[in-house]
């Protein structure tokens, strides 16, 4: 894991994938937090009232012991905001160091299975990422570029950010042909061992196997989970253009309502649907 300078966002990840330190945090949310991963008081606050107060997937909202996956949901809520809003900061900053006219700020941030070591994931399930602590079992830091194109795709951004970070890529990755267009199959987090999934392979043609659900490398914008950005039935990263300031996330996830890509129900009232 690369260690964050922020205390929250390295405690968090040690309640992601820890239960013995996600069970006396339950118990105890003063002792660790605070004594042993130096978090403020303010920020053991948060932390504790959203586990408290669970995801929206919790079978049983009566029950005094839930099952740990439950409070998690509600950790990768707040890591998420968290990601995304650092990212947007740390954009700030850059703007602030370089007045250039003409020249736009983009981030992009990796969340990754914890698989120490080369792993195959193609025509796996999102079970088979859980067993590495899930997609989100860490993420990089925001890395923030600056272009002097104001849309470019996210694969000049992806080029960017290997281009600018340390001496050799930061994130290689290999890329397949489907339909005369590129799509990300392998990343190699930070050039050391592989993490694949071929969306070329035949599990994944949605003709043939309609009822595939198979993970693959995933990006969405802005925390905004639109299938119609990336999938075999998707837009290329070669071709999908952004705007200034856009965040791009990867993930390795089989989009499906366990992750809560399902669209959002229009009631009276709710002018903008998904």
């Amino acid at each position: 894991m690369i260690q964050s300078n922020s205390k929250l966002l390295n405690y968090i990840h040690v309640l992601m994938t820890d239960d013995d330190a996600l069970n006396k945090f339950l118990i105890d949310p003063i002792t660790d937090a605070e004594g042993q991963y130096g978090i403020t008081k303010a920020e053991r606050a948060v932390l504790r009232r959203t586990v408290a107060h669970l995801s929206n997937k919790s079978k049983n909202g009566y029950t005094v012991s839930r099952h740990l996956g439950s409070y998690r949901r509600s950790l990768r809520l707040l890591q998420n905001v968290l990601h995304h809003v650092g990212s947007k900061m740390v954009q700030d900053l850059t703007e602030a160091s370089d007045s250039s006219e003409g020249t736009y700020t983009f981030s992009m941030i990796f969340n990754l299975p914890n698989t120490n070591g080369p792993v195959n994931f193609t025509c796996e399930t999102n079970a088979a990422v859980e067993k590495y602590g899930g997609p989100y079992a860490w993420a990089t830091p925001s890395y923030v570029v600056t272009l002097n194109n104001p849309n470019p795709t996210v694969k000049e951004v992806y080029d960017a950010v290997n281009a600018n970070y340390f001496s050799s890529p930061v994130m290689p990755y290999k890329t397949v042909t489907i339909g005369g267009e590129e799509y990300v199959s392998e990343i190699i987090p930070l050039s050391t061992y592989p993490i694949t999934a071929d969306l070329s392979n035949s599990c994944y043609d949605l003709s043939k196997n309609p009822n595939a659900d198979f993970v693959f490398w995933f990006y969405s914008i802005n925390g905004k989970a639109n299938p119609s950005t990336s999938g075999a039935i998707g837009k290329s990263f070669a071709t999908k253009t952004l705007q200034p300031n856009d965040t791009v996330y990867w993930q390795l996830i089989a989009p499906d309502a366990t992750y809560g890509f399902q669209p959002c129900a229009g009631t009276e009232g709710t002018e903008y649907n998904m």
